[in-house]
């Protein structure tokens, strides 16, 4: 999971670097936002799976895992729902606003990463990336 969470978070740093910069760089951000898209997949499928053994295991696990699932269930609709709103041609467009936005998301899955680590394995060093 840390290799995950790291990967998921420098994902969105490469974004956000981008955000800093005054227009778009269309490519970085088309390869940005395609590595953030893998990460959040590939983020989302082991959490799913640590989710379902704490369910399993019964106790104070599964309410971490009850808690979990449904925090996790916002994270991705809030993620979708971003991606579904910014396709990069609005982005590209409505730069100013596609900042914002981007941030708001940034913010928000850093929140949970941090949320999910917390309750599901919080025995594992803090991500620095």
């Amino acid at each position: 999971m840390h290799e995950l969470d790291m990967t998921l978070l420098q994902a969105i740093g490469a974004i956000e670097n981008l955000l800093a910069l005054p227009c778009v760089d269309v490519a970085a951000l088309s390869r940005a936002r395609y590595q953030t898209a893998r990460a959040v997949a590939a983020r989302r499928r082991a959490i799913d799976l640590l989710v379902n053994a704490a369910m399993s295991e019964g106790g104070a696990k599964a309410e971490a895992a009850r808690a979990v699932r449904g925090s996790n269930m916002d994270m991705r609709m809030f993620y979708t729902d971003h991606v579904s709103a910014w396709p990069t041609p609005r982005a590209i467009e409505q730069w100013p606003a596609y900042v914002a936005a981007s941030r708001r998301l940034a913010e928000f899955i850093r929140n949970q990463v941090q949320r999910e680590r917390d309750l599901l394995y919080p025995d594992v060093p803090p991500v620095l990336a």
